[in-house]
């Protein structure tokens, strides 16, 4: 096994490790929030000073979940994904293509792992966080998401007859990933503060990312034509 394979296979065991650990420490928090309440119930001005600190906890947290995954599985998986797309041969040629594509592709697993998983603990938490279709969708993309991971590692050598339905799989489940990943991003969105804000903010990212993979399909179109 070559040795970026074996470190994507290592990220992701660290991830799954972080993901059960982050669930056991912030359950751990809440549970200290709740023996200070329970501590302090004799003033109620402190239980509704602890009240609103946990409050402006949980918000903090939710935005952190909302921005590790517009940045990790909303932005640089579908990076990872032009970069394959057009590095590779045309209209760019870039030797470092396949590298390239495997940095935005882990690194945008990681993120986006972290913040599933503050997610489900929010979820777990508080009915004010139990959105299900949400919560069902990102459980649905972080299972591809590790299906794509460990696909990467798992990819047959090129002389091997299985790599053309590898490649197939792959790129199927790919566009399928990031078509769930955009319209989670919105479901989560829509019951934020301020969404009008977020909403517009990833509508900028998501047009910046989709003129750029335009201009590259319009080459890559175009460039055969010219040099014929």
């Amino acid at each position: 096994m070559s040795s970026h394979r074996l470190l994507i296979l290592c990220l992701i065991l660290c991830v799954q490790n972080y993901s059960c650990n982050e669930g056991s420490l912030l359950t751990a928090v809440r549970r200290s929030d709740d023996l200070r309440g329970s501590e302090n119930a004799e003033t109620t001005n402190l239980r509704s000073w602890n009240g609103q600190i946990a409050l402006h906890r949980r918000r903090h947290l939710g935005n952190t979940h909302g921005v590790l995954n517009i940045i990790g599985w909303g932005t640089l998986l579908p990076i990872g994904a032009i970069v394959a797309r057009s590095f590779r041969k045309s209209p760019l040629k870039c030797d470092e293509w396949y590298n390239l594509h495997v940095v935005c592709q882990t690194l945008g697993y990681i993120i986006g792992a972290v913040g599933w998983s503050i997610g489900m603990w929010l979820g777990n938490s508080s009915k004010q966080y139990s959105l299900r279709a949400h919560r069902i969708l990102g459980i649905i993309i972080f299972t591809s998401s590790t299906a794509q991971m460990f696909a990467l590692c798992l990819q047959p050598k090129k002389e091997n007859e299985s790599r053309r339905w590898w490649k197939i799989c792959h790129k199927i489940l790919g566009y399928l990933l990031i078509s769930m990943i955009v319209a989670n991003i919105f479901q989560g969105i829509g019951h934020k503060d301020h969404a009008e804000k977020w909403k517009w903010i990833y509508v900028g990212i998501l047009s910046v990312l989709s003129f750029c993979a335009l201009v590259l399909e319009i080459f890559r179109f175009v460039m055969p034509r010219i040099h014929r």
